[in-house]
């Protein structure tokens, strides 16, 4: 619910920058298209591309991104279409004025009113487009928020989710000590427990924030308790704004009522950023090389058992959100009915379910496990975003829904992986406390240089086909 730190705004503002500094090129040279000399466009770019037009290149992206800052595009605070759609407007009529006057005081040649219209009109639908797709994203999977309190300030937080954060929040319910008696209606109706009973909701429920909205001179000790339960599972912390909270900082200008516990760190986003990147372009190459091998596999499955040549099955990913999770189907098609019969033979420590010689797993099947061959298809999950290359497994419905600790869920505060420190450290071979303990230490300690350790490693392993099951 808080504004975009100011680094993500800067760099989301420059990559903002380059994109409409493109389209201004890409319609002047269409502009221009019937004044390209004889040796054609490359010739012409040449010709273009000078000392003064290097120079307003810079100055064009610099003020590009200075101006929608400056009418808050990048910020994540709440506006009506009407005003968001206006900070668009303005923003592009200032720079489509910056194109024609650089057109004009450089006397260069060509329609500069069409450039310039149609430059107004390319990045009005472009910014258009933009933020309508970021608004889009936030609706399509809102922030999940349980509030402490059910008083005063928990009716204004409630108040403010409905109106000014309706589109990136969804209320789960409040949590109070307080007798439900002595609440008002409407916050009494959505009463969801006491502190007491916060963790076992959040083992339940997929929660993102809790919002602390008590009097902290009075209900200190009950807020404590509650954010030392939230911290456990990896809960982010938002504070309202009218309590003094040492180390928090103000939202957006103080137009934001909550505070956030901690700060966004600019070097972990741009980190992330670079994972991403590499995950993107991993997938990608590895999608595009493997094709042929993709094939054989799928014709050697639908040879070898009946069923379909992908197995896709739901799986808890980050934020504990379910995603479909493709692989190779390596089982007969029944798999999932047989499991019930074989719960009695889990060999598994916890809530995991383990079969060394599974009888549902097919002949090639076993070849595919062994191999890890099975996991490939996980390349295009990394692709579309909903894993990574290196994070914590991904784990079934069932699994999940065995966990009897809550702070077992702070394994989905990040991606999950289609490798890491649990496959390079046995696999199978490894007990469910030592499973957790592993993917906590991956949380606690990530870095690039330890997703290239393990990226590493994970060759070796498959090679060695350690813990493969």
């Amino acid at each position: 619910m808080q504004g975009l730190s100011k680094p993500l705004e800067v760099r989301r503002g420059w990559a903002d920058a380059v994109l409409a500094l493109v389209i201004a090129l890409v319609i002047a040279v269409y502009a221009n298209s019937a004044r390209i000399p004889a040796g054609g466009l490359v010739r012409f770019l040449q010709v273009r591309i000078t000392v003064l037009n290097a120079l307003f290149a810079g100055l064009f992206m610099l003020s590009w991104s200075a101006c929608f800052a400056a009418v808050d595009s990048y910020r994540a605070i709440a506006l009506g279409p009407s005003r968001k759609l206006l900070q668009i407007v303005q923003g592009c009529a200032a720079m489509t004025l910056v194109l024609a006057a650089y057109l004009c005081l450089s006397h260069t040649k060509g329609p500069t009113l069409r450039i310039a219209a149609t430059f107004f009109a390319a990045s009005l639908t472009y910014e258009t487009c933009r933020v309508a797709w970021a608004r889009w994203t936030a609706c399509r999977d809102p922030q999940i928020v349980v509030i402490l309190g059910s008083g005063r300030r928990a009716g204004q937080a409630w108040r403010q989710l409905r109106t000014r954060y309706h589109s990136k929040a969804k209320l789960l319910g409040f949590v109070d000590d307080r007798p439900v008696e002595e609440m008002a209606p409407d916050l009494a109706a959505r009463h969801v427990g006491s502190v007491s009973e916060l963790s076992g909701l959040l083992l339940r429920e997929a929660v993102d924030q809790l919002l602390i909205a008590v009097p902290m001179k009075s209900c200190y000790e009950m807020a404590q308790r509650a954010v030392s339960v939230a911290e456990q599972v990896g809960v982010q912390i938002v504070y309202m704004q009218d309590m003094y909270v040492t180390g928090t900082r103000r939202g957006v200008e103080g137009q934001n009522l909550f505070l956030e516990l901690v700060p966004l760190d600019e070097h972990y986003l741009t980190r992330q950023a670079i994972k991403r990147v590499i995950d993107v372009l991993g997938a990608a190459i590895g999608l595009g090389l493997l094709a042929p091998l993709f094939v054989l596999i799928a014709a050697a499955i639908k040879l070898t058992s009946k069923g379909p040549v992908f197995f896709v099955q739901p799986r808890y990913g980050y934020r504990r959100r379910v995603f479909r999770m493709y692989k190779f189907r390596s089982m007969v098609l029944n798999a999932q009915e047989l499991m019930a019969q074989l719960e009695a033979q889990n060999e598994a420590a916890g809530p995991i379910f383990k079969i060394r010689r599974d009888p549902r797993v097919t002949p090639f099947g076993r070849l595919l496990r062994a191999s890890s061959l099975d996991e490939l298809p996980q390349l295009w999950n990394v692709l579309i975003g909903n894993m990574s290359l290196v994070g914590p497994r991904p784990m079934s419905l069932r699994d999940v829904s065995r966990f009897g600790e809550a702070a077992l869920m702070r394994r989905f505060t990040v991606k999950p992986g289609i490798t890491g420190l649990w496959q390079v450290s046995g696999r199978s071979a490894v007990g469910f406390d030592r499973w957790i303990q592993l993917d906590y230490s991956y949380i606690d300690e990530w870095s690039l240089s330890l997703d290239f350790r393990i990226l590493a490693r994970t060759v070796g392993a498959v090679v060695k086909r350690t813990g493969a099951a």
